[in-house]
């Protein structure tokens, strides 16, 4: 086949050109639809905002973020002004009210809250950021089972292992809860750790206990306290830092296991 005239004017290093060009045309295309994970990024909340943090630290945790903060309050103890820089252990609110953060800082943990909201805070908050800068948590896997039935809390533990480092989230509908059974549940929650990752709520038609990324101890400290229930749970997940095959054998030799997804 004969070639184009304009072609034959063509040098071998000319082709080379146009094929880097290519190339790197490409190469950006990807980078722009494909977000960057390494990159860093960092916000920053007060009391006009506070309704906005769980949201976005769900968006990282959600993809296995590290997410680190960075703290202005007042110290509860002797209300004077505080900084504390930390990582972000865990959170939660209500429906974007009474905020709650627990942060780890030089081997100690800290519940930040305002004191309207959570008086017993270590720490009233005026100003946080959240911030990532690409960490993931090491061979972090989250598990997602069936609703099943559940006739107490420690059911949803009693295959997983003690070594097993590992949170839960699901919702059980159940016929009734003693309130005051369910207080000193939450008291001692609290005074364990001060997350309160297990709450009762009223729907009107029943009860629910919710499980907000709740560790092994406090689902066996609240069960212990609770004792039998008659609930069922929806979907069920179960994220595992650090995990092995052994930890993914046992889940699946113990519940359906509907989804594996690692980060």
């Amino acid at each position: 086949m004969k070639k184009p005239g304009f072609l034959k004017k063509f040098t071998i290093i000319d082709y080379l050109i146009i094929i880097v060009v290519i190339v790197a045309i490409i190469f950006a295309v990807v980078e722009i639809s494909s977000p960057n994970q390494s990159e860093d990024e960092s916000s920053s909340y007060d009391s006009s905002t506070f309704n906005k943090v769980v949201e976005n630290y769900l968006k990282y945790y959600l993809t296995g973020n590290i997410v680190t903060t960075t703290v202005e309050g007042i110290n509860a103890s002797n209300n004077e002004p505080v900084s504390l820089n930390g990582n972000i252990i865990w959170m939660d609110d209500n429906s974007g009210n009474n905020l709650k953060v627990l942060v780890e800082s030089n081997g100690n943990e800290y519940l930040l809250g305002e004191y309207q909201d959570i008086p017993n805070a270590d720490i009233y908050l005026n100003r946080m950021t959240l911030t990532v800068d690409g960490s993931i948590y090491p061979n972090l896997t989250e598990v997602m089972i069936s609703p099943m039935n559940v006739t107490s809390l420690s059911q949803l533990t009693d295959s997983l292992g003690n070594k097993t480092n590992y949170e839960i989230s699901t919702t059980v509908t159940v016929d009734s809860i003693d309130s005051s059974s369910f207080q000193e549940a939450e008291n001692a929650l609290y005074s364990d750790n001060h997350r309160i990752s297990i709450k009762s709520t009223n729907t009107g038609l029943n009860e629910q206990l919710k499980i907000i990324r709740a560790t092994s101890d406090e689902i066996n400290l609240v069960s212990g306290i609770l004792g039998n229930i008659d609930g069922t749970s929806d979907e069920i997940t179960i994220r595992i830092y650090n995990c092995t095959n052994q930890d993914l054998e046992n889940i699946e030799n113990n519940f359906n296991v509907l989804n594996v997804k690692t980060f």
